[in-house]
C-alpha cells in the first residue's frame, strides 16, 4: 500500500446527497498537489465516488481514514471568493454545503462533459483555382463538384453537418488537395456577421448614472447601483458602456437576464457592440457548450458572460461588474429545490466579495430593492424619460362586463381592441397580445357535480391543449385523453370546457381576421433549443402581424414596429391570497405595456378587465411606480411584511396527507420559540403524488432562526420566499 503523509487529511464533500463531509487521507505522491476546491475520486464502502475537497487539515476525527484514489482536476474548480459565497449561501439559506456546491460545480463539470468537436470544411486553393476545379470535376465527379461549389459560397468555411454530403466525397476532395478539414469546438455562439454599432450619445440622466457606475468600476469597490428607469429609458446602453469600462481595465463582466427568451436579443445587441468573445450560459445550451464556455471563463479567454440565473456562479476571472437586468423578476428566485436562493441577492453578495459594483435595474424595482435605496444601502439612479423621442404609450382600461353585454356573449376582443388590431394590420405595424395562461381551455368540468377533471398526481385541474388534443397538467406534465364521462359522478354528456388560454386567443383572432399572420410564444411553442430565437427573429422580420404570448413576451423585448399591446384578463392575479400578488401584477402590467411605442411610432395599450376601477390597474395604466411603491410600502409596514421583516417558509411533503401534517406539526412544535404561524395546506396541496403542508416564520433577522432551523429534518426551507401561498 502506498505510504501516506499522516499529517495531511482532506474533508471531501461527495456529490451524493450526504449532508456532511467525509475525511480521507492523502497519499504522499499527491500531498504537494492538493488544494481546496479540487475534484477527487474516493472510496465509499465498496464503491467509488466523486467529490470536492472542502478543507485540508493535519488531523482527522476518524480512525484510519481511507486514502483518496486520484485527483480529477489539476486546479481548483472554485475560487476562494466563490467558496466564501458558497458558505454564505449554505448558512443563510439553511442548506448543506454539498447541495449548494451543485450551483458552483454544475453537472457538466462534475461529469467532465466535453464539447463535441465539429468538422469545418474550408477551401485549400484560391477562389479562382477552386472554380476551375469545379469545372473539371463537373463531368466525371458531379457530387464532388457540387460539394466544392457549396463550400466556395462560404469564405470562412462551413460545417459538415450543414451539407448534405458523404464523408467519402469530402475525403476525395481532401486527397485532391482541394479541401481542408478542421476540427473545432464552440461555446454555443455562431460566428455570425453583425453590423458594428457605436456607443450612443447619452442624455443627462443616463450620463449622470453611467458616471457614478464608472467611478465604482475604476475604484474597484463594491457599490450597489439601482437604476429605476421607465421602459425604453436606455438602460441597456448604460449597461454596454459600463461593461466597456470594465473590459478596458482587463476586468470581466456578468450580465444576467431573467428569461432565456431575452438571451438571443441581448446577445445580438452585445455582439454588434463588442468584439470580445461572449460566453452564453443557461440550461437550454448543451452540456458540452456549457463546459466549453465554463473552461474559457476559467482561463480568462472570455470576459463577458450573458446568461440566466445560473450564470451567476460562473468562474469569471478578475470580475469587475455584475448586472441584473429586470432585477424584480421572479425568475431569479430558485423555489423548486434547496437551496431556495434569490439570485438577485446572491449577486449582490458576490459583488461585495469580489469588491466590484453591481447594477440592479428595472422599470418596476422590487419593493425590497427600492427600500434599500431609500435607506441608503443602494445608490438610486432615476431615468424618467425615454432615451429616444418616443413617448410613453397611451393606456385605455376596458370594462369587459360592458363589452360582453354589447357583444351579447363571450369575446376575447372588445370593440376597441378589435379596431386597434385592424388599424395595425392596415398600417403594417405590429401588436402584442398578452394572456398569462397557456393552452386552449383552462379546464374540463362536469355540469352535473361541478367537479373539474384533475391531474391524478397533483391538486390541479387539467388544461385542454387543442394542438396536442389532450388534457395536460401544468405542474407535473401528466397528459391524458379528453374525458368522456365525469370520474366523480360518472355522468355522461355533461362535460364542458371553462376558461381560455393563448391557443384559444390565437384561433379566435384568425376567426375575426382570416388573413392575419400570428406567432405564439409560450411554453408549448418554445420546447426546442432555438425556439425563442426563431420566434423572435420571425416577428422582428415582420413575418407576423401579432405576437400572442404569456409572460415570456412581457420582459425586455424591443420591437420598434410594435405600437399596440393588448392585455387580456389580468384579473385572476388580483384574487391570489399572497401579499406579493399586487406587486407582481403591477410589475407585469407595466412591463408588458412598455413594449408599445418604443421607437418613433406612438404606442397604445388596451387593458381588458372585469375590475376596471381597481386602483392597482389605474396605477399600472399610468405607469406610476412611485405611487404604487408608497402605497405598498405602507401596507407592508402595517403588517410588518418584508422589507420590515424576513419570512421563512417550511414545506413538508409525504405520500399521505396525514404523514405530511404530522411532519409539519412536529417541526412547528420544535420551532415554537420562533412563534411560527399555523400549519396549513400549501397552495398546491398535492404535487407529483406528494401531499404538501407548510407554515411560515416571521423574524427581524434570518440569523436569529438559523440555529433552530438547522435541527429540522425533512423540510424544504425557503428563506425570503417569493410566494407565501404556493
Amino acid at each position: 500500500m502506498e505510504s501516506l503523509v499522516s499529517e495531511i487529511f482532506v474533508e471531501v464533500l461527495l456529490d451524493q446527497n450526504l449532508s456532511k463531509a467525509l475525511d480521507y487521507a492523502v497519499p504522499q505522491a499527491l500531498a504537494h498537489l492538493i488544494q481546496v476546491g479540487m475534484r477527487v475520486e474516493v472510496p465509499l464502502k465498496s464503491s467509488v465516488k466523486k467529490g470536492t475537497i472542502a478543507q485540508i487539515k493535519s488531523t482527522s476525527n476518524w480512525p484510519n481514514p481511507k486514502p483518496i484514489f486520484q485527483l480529477l482536476s489539476s486546479t481548483p474548480e472554485i475560487s476562494d471568493t466563490l467558496w466564501k459565497l458558497a458558505h454564505w449561501m449554505s448558512h443563510y439559506y439553511c442548506t448543506p454545503l454539498q447541495r449548494v456546491l451543485k450551483c458552483f460545480i454544475p453537472v457538466n463539470i462534475r461529469k467532465k462533459v466535453q464539447q463535441k468537436t465539429q468538422i469545418l470544411l474550408k477551401l485549400k486553393q484560391t477562389h479562382d483555382a477552386s472554380i476551375l476545379a469545379i469545372t473539371q470535376l463537373r463531368g466525371r465527379f458531379p457530387l464532388q463538384a457540387d460539394l466544392l461549389d457549396r463550400v466556395l459560397q462560404h469564405p470562412k468555411g462551413v460545417l459538415f453537418t450543414e451539407l448534405n454530403a458523404s464523408r467519402s466525397t469530402v475525403a476525395a476532395l481532401v486527397k485532391k488537395n482541394l479541401l481542408v478539414v478542421e476540427k473545432i469546438t464552440s461555446s454555443g455562439l455562431e460566428e455570425e456577421e453583425f453590423f458594428a454599432t457605436q456607443p450612443k450619445t447619452l442624455n443627462t440622466e443616463q450620463t449622470r448614472t453611467l458616471s457614478a457606475i464608472q467611478s465604482s468600476i475604476q475604484a474597484r469597490q463594491f457599490a450597489a447601483h439601482l437604476i429605476y428607469g421607465v421602459t425604453g429609458s436606455g438602460k441597456t446602453e448604460i449597461y454596454m458602456q459600463a461593461i466597456q469600462t470594465a473590459l478596458d481595465q482587463n476586468q470581466s463582466a456578468i450580465m444576467l437576464v431573467p428569461e432565456i427568451s431575452l438571451t438571443s436579443q441581448t446577445i445580438e445587441r452585445f455582439r454588434a457592440r463588442f468584439a470580445q468573445k461572449i460566453a452564453v450560459l443557461h440550461h437550454r445550451r448543451s452540456l458540452g457548450e456549457r463546459s466549453t464556455a465554463w473552461e474559457e471563463l476559467r482561463k480568462g479567454e472570455t470576459k463577458l458572460v450573458i446568461g440566466a440565473r445560473s450564470a451567476l456562479f460562473c468562474p469569471a476571472q478578475n470580475l469587475g461588474l455584475i448586472i441584473v437586468d429586470e432585477e424584480h423578476d421572479s425568475s431569479y428566485k430558485q423555489s423548486d429545490e434547496m437551496p431556495c436562493y434569490q439570485g438577485r441577492d446572491v449577486a449582490v453578495m458576490r459583488a461585495h466579495l469580489e469588491h466590484c459594483p453591481i447594477i440592479l435595474a428595472s422599470a418596476t424595482p422590487s419593493i425590497e430593492s427600492r427600500y434599500n435605496a431609500q435607506i441608503g444601502k443602494y445608490q438610486l439612479h432615476t431615468l424618467e424619460a425615454r432615451a429616444t423621442s418616443a413617448q410613453l404609450p397611451t393606456v385605455t382600461i376596458i370594462d369587459m362586463a360592458q363589452a360582453l353585454e354589447r357583444n351579447k356573449g363571450f369575446t376575447h376582443f372588445s370593440d376597441e381592441l378589435a379596431r386597434a388590431i385592424q388599424k395595425r394590420i392596415e398600417t403594417g405595424e405590429q401588436a402584442l397580445l398578452f394572456l398569462n395562461r397557456r393552452g386552449y381551455h383552462r379546464m374540463q368540468i362536469c355540469q352535473s357535480c361541478h367537479s373539474p377533471i384533475k391531474c391524478p398526481h397533483c391538486d390541479l385541474s387539467l388544461a385542454f391543449h387543442r394542438e396536442a388534443n389532450s388534457l395536460q397538467c401544468h405542474l407535473c406534465g401528466h397528459e391524458q385523453p379528453l374525458a368522456r364521462h365525469c370520474p366523480h359522478c360518472h355522468a355522461n354528456e355533461s362535460l364542458q370546457f371553462k376558461g381560455f388560454g393563448t391557443e384559444h386567443v390565437e384561433r379566435a383572432l384568425h376567426a375575426l381576421f382570416p388573413n392575419i399572420r400570428t406567432l405564439r410564444m409560450d411554453k408549448d411553442t418554445t420546447t426546442k433549443k432555438e425556439s425563442h430565437e426563431e420566434i423572435f427573429q420571425q416577428f422582428r422580420a415582420h413575418k407576423a402581424d401579432v405576437l400572442i404570448g404569456t409572460q415570456m413576451i412581457a420582459k425586455g423585448f424591443h420591437f420598434p414596429s410594435v405600437t399596440l399591446v393588448g392585455i387580456l384578463n389580468p384579473d385572476a392575479t388580483l384574487a391570489i391570497p399572497d401579499f406579493r400578488a399586487p406587486e407582481q401584477l403591477f410589475q407585469l402590467l407595466t412591463q408588458v405595456a412598455g413594449r408599445a411605442g418604443r421607437a418613433e411610432l406612438a404606442g397604445e395599450v388596451i387593458i381588458q378587465t372585469f375590475s376596471p376601477h381597481h386602483p392597482l390597474l389605474a396605477m399600472a395604466a399610468a405607469q406610476d411606480y412611485p405611487a404604487f411603491y408608497n402605497q405598498a410600502l405602507e401596507e407592508r409596514r402595517l403588517f410588518k411584511y418584508p422589507p420590515f421583516s424576513h419570512l421563512i417558509k417550511l414545506v413538508f411533503s409525504a405520500p399521505t396527507a396525514e404523514e405530511a401534517v404530522e411532519k409539519a406539526k412536529a417541526a412547528h412544535k420544535q420551532l415554537s420559540p420562533l412563534s411560527p404561524l399555523p400549519v396549513s395546506p400549501a397552495g398546491h396541496a398535492k404535487v407529483k403524488d406528494l401531499f404538501r403542508f407548510q407554515f411560515l416564520i416571521q423574524v427581524d433577522k434570518v440569523g436569529l432562526a438559523i440555529p433552530l432551523l438547522k435541527e429540522i429534518q425533512g423540510a424544504k426551507i425557503d428563506v425570503d420566499p417569493l410566494s407565501t401561498y404556493f
